[in-house]
């Protein structure tokens, strides 16, 4: 494992998790859905509308690297570390709750004639967006909801009930279809010994020798992290960017 690189992307996110109480109102889906009601683009519409541009070329690496809700499941892991369970019913949640955002969104842009100003501090006029006791709450409810899913195992609440992640997950999807230049994992059949060492490390317990085997090691649920890759000794698994070939999995 190369520890400087994960070392870094950890703290990165962790740090990103710090910031939450001053930093939340920037990523809400529904100030982004109210703000869009009353006719105003907020900094998350540009956010959200952000991430899910350049994840056609960068798939989920928002996900590994800027996630403020991974930080904090970063963090959690100090507690528990158990592999995700998979639970077939739950792994629509997600993409359920990104629909209804993203037609609440559409719903009122359309009925209210679109955006015809700009406010980046919609609903936050102190900056802050932790500034009273109802926000507080708001707050501390949202690391709940984290944190609860790691019942299921590490990653729990990425797995299963994390709109913002879909951003990323429909973005690769596009750019793979349209044979974009992506950055991904590549696997190298013959260098892979099959030790298990990258699935033991993978935070979100993807099956990684299989990706590997592939020779094209992409997952819908892989965040490039790259922890496989910097835990890997062989060299088997590495970041890749160019266009990719062969069969979407997850």
């Amino acid at each position: 494992m190369r520890p400087r690189r994960q070392g870094l992307r950890r703290g990165l996110i962790l740090g990103f998790f710090l910031l939450l109480p001053i930093t939340l109102n920037y990523y809400s889906p529904a100030l982004m859905t109210e703000g869009t009601a009353s006719r105003v683009a907020t900094f998350s519409l540009f956010l959200w509308a952000g991430v899910f541009l350049t994840s056609l070329v960068v798939g989920r690496a928002f996900c590994g690297y800027g996630c403020p809700f991974n930080g904090l499941q970063t963090a959690w892991e100090k507690v528990s570390d158990a592999p995700t369970r998979r639970v077939r019913y739950l792994r629509w949640v997600k993409y359920a709750m990104w629909i209804a955002w993203i037609g609440a969104v559409i719903a009122f842009a359309v009925a209210t004639g679109g955006w015809t100003r700009i406010d980046l501090l919609y609903m936050t006029e102190h900056v802050v967006s932790v500034d009273s006791p109802t926000n507080l709450i708001v707050y501390f409810a949202l690391v709940g909801v984290t944190l609860a899913p790691t019942l299921l195992g590490k990653r729990g609440f990425c797995h299963y009930f994390c709109p913002f992640g879909v951003w990323g997950i429909v973005g690769a999807g596009i750019g793979r279809s349209l044979h974009l230049p992506m950055l991904r994992l590549s696997g190298d059949r013959a260098a892979c010994t099959s030790c298990g060492s990258c699935e033991r490390v993978c935070p979100m317990s993807l099956p990684v020798r299989e990706m590997v085997q592939r020779g094209d090691a992409f997952h819908t649920e892989c965040t490039l992290c790259g922890t496989c890759v910097d835990g890997c000794a062989k060299g088997a698994v590495r970041y890749a960017f160019g266009k990719a070939n062969g069969r979407r999995v997850g």
